[in-house]
Parts: C-alpha cells; structure tokens; sequence
C-alpha cells in the first residue's frame, strides 16, 4: 500500500507537541509535509526546535511557499478569503491539493469545512489520537493524557467525540480510526 501524504496545520503540530506525541506520529510511516508559512506559526522555541529537529531528520517536508511567484502568493490570498482562514492555514489546504494523495490534518472546524468543499481530505486530533493506540504507538494512559491536556488549552475538539473516547479508553476498548487507516513501516511498538 501507498502511504498517504499528511499535510499539517499548526494547531495539529502544536497538539502534537504540547501532548509528546510527535515522535510517536512518525512511528506510524506516514509521509508528513508542512509549508513554511505553517512552521513560522511555531513560535514557542522548545517547540520550534523539535519541530526543526525532525525537519532536519528528513521526517517533516517543508514546502517553500512564501518565497514562491506573485502569481503563487495571489492564489493563496484569494484562498485565504475564500475559506476564510489565515495565509498560513490556506498554504496547508493548497500543499495538500498539489501533492494530490494528500490529506489535510487541522484541529480548526472552519479550516475543515472549506476544505472538504474543495474534495481534500481532512482529519483531526482526534483521528491521531485513535490511530496512534490502535496501531499500538500509545497506550489507553497515554491517549487519555492527550485528550485531556488538549481540552485544557482550548475547545477546538468536539466536546461529545472527546467523551465517547475517554469512555472507550477508560474501558480498555480502542476506537477503530475512520478510513484510511495508513499502512506503517515501522512494526516495531
């Protein structure tokens, strides 16, 4: 099987981040891209350099928007205002159009919605959260500790989604992601 192509927002990376998940997300095989508009979003420097740290491991693709044509920087404006969203975001939406097996990871509703409207893919923290213990990359613990440490610094996630999973997890009983679940590389736990 392919390995899908995820696109990352900031707020995913920052989650990722925040919950030390990161490392474990590349466990999984899958092929990670960013724009450079989205890594100048990381602003926090313990957190700018561990993105960097796997950015210069080869592991997170950095694509050169902001230095790209007028012709270029004028697309991402007019996407911008037409989902919405900030420069940054809308750079996600397009990388993950041009890479075409891509799909789009955000934790922001709004950016979701344009851009499944567009017929990209999208999946959230949630999705990471369950394919992560499901592929045995984290533990009921672990996840439990993501979820409520993401709900703590804001409310993006769904409040009823979030308890259906604490109430599964909380019972020993995992989540089967929605598809596609990727294939991984790595066999190891």
């Amino acid at each position: 099987m392919i390995l899908k192509i995820a696109v990352k927002d900031a707020s995913v990376l920052i989650d990722l981040i925040s919950d030390d998940l990161l490392g474990q997300w590349f466990k999984l095989g899958i092929e990670t891209h960013v724009t450079d508009f989205v890594l100048e979003e990381i602003r926090r420097p313990g957190q700018r350099l561990l993105v960097d740290s796997f950015v210069n491991a080869g592991l997170i693709h950095v694509a050169e928007l902001a230095t790209g044509s007028v012709q270029e920087l004028a697309v991402l404006s007019a996407l911008s205002r037409e989902l919405n969203v900030s420069i940054p975001d809308a750079s996600a939406v397009r990388l993950a159009e041009r890479l075409g097996n891509g799909f789009l990871l955000t934790s922001d509703g709004l950016l979701r919605k344009g851009t499944e409207r567009r017929g990209v893919e999208v999946r959230g923290f949630l999705w990471i959260l369950d394919l992560l213990l499901w592929k045995g990359k984290t533990t009921f613990l672990q996840s439990i500790a993501a979820l409520d440490g993401v709900q703590a610094t804001h409310s993006r996630q769904p409040a009823g989604e979030c308890t259906k999973r604490k109430e599964a997890w909380v019972a020993g009983k995992k989540l089967k992601p929605r598809e596609p679940i990727p294939a991984s590389n790595d066999q190891s736990s």
